[in-house]
């Protein structure tokens, strides 16, 4: 299949192959350090074949195989275009173990990233990246960490993938993650991280709704780094939020208005660090989508959409391009090492936080209760008192009454004083009932609370002691994982090259899969000279492609590209 040599010339072009062998040199150097004499001389007699072991995993996807085991009964051609043979699945897949005894995933990955970045996008001028999850399942009965895995619609074990899209598209490094990882919590670091492997400054990221939330906007703005997200779908009126400033048009989209503003509701918009963006479509009321975040300097809000979007076409699209042809989803190695279960762990955390809850709630009906209960005997002695004061000035009163009216004299006033003091005592009485009432039926329902709150704590302090915290769980080690991931990436890197500066312009757009159809497994022959190196494929049966191709080669060719050891890369196809 000569056409990888359209893949090997754009590797020649983006100058990843000095920055994969200093990356893998070095980590040979610093595990050999502590490795015997034998290991060293293993490491030295691997040093000569690397490259042909690495493009066996590297084309895997091209020969349309998925693992090295794959390589076990395959009859096909493979590389021995480029190297004369090709490998078994025995070899291939040491190799992929000594590569993850190396733990070079991490460092090749930073590495081509680096790459990538300067070749891409030369300068240094600010960055807008792209991140987002990918999650890939892995099927198996044992007990793992688990997560929402979307494409199937099931909670399940797996893998989680950070990728890293630049401001064109292109995929700049990706990390395996564990599948209980979340977005939220390693953004702002990761930010940081980035700008210093990839030696720029970050004008913002963008990423999904995942990232929408208060914290990570608290985070974000102590940081004072700029990102772009959106709150999750709901149902928000206009009515929730106060405008500030006019309405204006979408850039690019008349039939769509946005502009700035915070919430209605007084506490939430103390507590709100981000800005608001409201984008509804023209002549409508209520808001469709609400973009939130931090602003980056010089982004105007009319382009806040449109930056948004992008993100689709840049990043969604690409992992989807990935996943057709580049095997996306598979998993490589499933060595594990066992390890406490975190999610368990963190529910039984939660569980807690609601027991500690019920107990405080059963605390405060308790001290209810006994303030209720203090506040009934209190009332007696109060109300008693009171009755006596009254009928210590009855006494007098009647007693003046009834002279007057024996010696004749006037009595009326004496009368009123007396009717005055019984109403004040019948009312005293009625007081007297009506609060020992109303304190007797707040503590029935007290009482009545309390019950409930104590029935509660027993359920939750069930549910916290059924959670199963001290059994360990496997955790696959990703090693392999993410050594593959960054040769997928490479895969999809030297593809996007490939058809940006060698593909005629009616197929610089094919997406990996169809090129790989369409070019990459493009039969022919190759004349292996001292110079040169020429390639001639077989001719296409269509017109139109054979002429694509032939403008494909032109461009190929004017590149001037040479192969590893020097000789120059020519590609030809043959005449109709």
């Amino acid at each position: 299949m000569p056409g990888f040599f359209s893949l090997e010339g754009a590797k020649q072009a983006l100058g990843v192959t000095a920055a994969l062998e200093k990356s893998l040199s070095e980590r040979e150097q610093v595990v050999a350090a502590s490795q015997n004499a034998a290991t060293r001389l293993l490491w030295e007699q691997e040093a000569g074949t690397r490259w042909a072991k690495l493009d066996h995993l590297l084309y895997l996807p091209v020969l349309g195989l998925t693992r090295a085991r794959d390589l076990y009964y395959y009859q096909g051609q493979g590389l021995a275009v480029l190297y004369g043979f090709t490998y078994k699945y025995l070899t291939v897949e040491h190799f992929l173990g000594r590569l993850s005894r190396l733990e070079a995933g991490q460092p090749v990955a930073a590495a081509l990233a680096l790459a990538y970045t300067q070749a891409w996008y030369p300068g240094d001028t600010p960055l807008v990246l792209y991140v987002d999850w990918h999650v890939k399942p892995h099927w198996t009965k044992a007990r793992s960490h688990s997560g929402s895995v979307t494409m199937w619609g099931r909670v399940m074990p797996g893998t989680k993938q950070l990728l890293v899209n630049g401001p064109a598209g292109q995929p700049l490094i990706g990390w395996d993650k564990a599948m209980d990882s979340h977005l939220s919590g390693v953004l702002v670091e990761l930010e940081a991280e980035l700008s210093q492997l990839l030696q720029r400054p970050i004008a913002y990221t963008v990423f999904d709704s995942e990232g929408g939330g208060l914290p990570l906007g608290q985070r974000y703005a102590t940081a004072k780094r700029a990102y772009l997200s959106h709150l999750p779908r709901q149902d928000y009126e206009l009515a929730d939020f106060e405008p500030l400033g006019q309405w204006q048009p979408v850039s690019h989209d008349p039939q769509r208005e946005v502009v700035l503003a915070h919430w209605h509701d007084p506490g939430k918009a103390k507590a709100e660090v981000r800005d608001l963006i409201l984008m509804r479509p023209v002549g409508q009321t209520d808001p469709t989508r609400i973009y939130t975040g931090q602003l980056p300097l010089g982004l105007k809000l009319a382009e806040v959409p449109g930056s948004y979007r992008q993100r689709w076409s840049r990043q969604e699209r690409v992992i989807r391009e990935l996943i057709k042809g580049a095997n996306l989803n598979a998993n490589f190695g499933y060595t594990y090492q066992d390890v406490p279960h975190r999610t368990l762990q963190r529910q039984w955390a939660e569980a807690q936080e609601q027991v500690e809850s019920s107990e405080r709630l059963v605390a405060q009906h308790h001290q209810a209760g006994r303030n209720l209960r203090q506040q009934l005997r209190d009332l007696i002695p109060s109300y008693r008192a009171q009755g006596q004061a009254l009928l210590q000035t009855l006494s007098p009163q009647q007693t003046e009454f009834l002279t007057r009216q024996a010696n004749g004299q006037p009595w009326r006033r004496c009368q009123q004083r007396l009717a005055q003091t019984f109403a004040r005592l019948d009312q005293a009485t009625q007081r007297y009932h009506l609060r020992r009432d109303k304190l007797l039926a707040q503590i029935q329902q007290r009482g009545r609370q309390l019950a409930q709150a104590q029935a509660d704590l027993i359920q939750r302090r069930q549910a916290r002691d059924a959670l199963d915290t001290a059994s360990l769980c496997r955790e696959r080690i990703l090693e392999k994982d993410q050594m593959m991931l960054n040769l997928q990436l490479l895969l999809a890197n030297l593809h996007h090259w490939a058809r940006a500066h060698f593909f005629a312009p009616v197929w610089q757009h094919l997406e990996l899969k169809t090129a790989t159809e369409l070019i990459y497994r493009k039969a022919g022959w190759v004349q292996w000279g001292q110079e040169t190196i020429e390639v001639r494929l077989e001719p296409y049966r269509y017109p139109e492609q054979q002429q694509a191709m032939e403008e494909t080669c032109r461009r190929f060719n004017a590149a001037n590209l040479r192969w590893r050891d020097g000789r120059r890369l020519l590609i030809r196809v043959a005449p109709l």
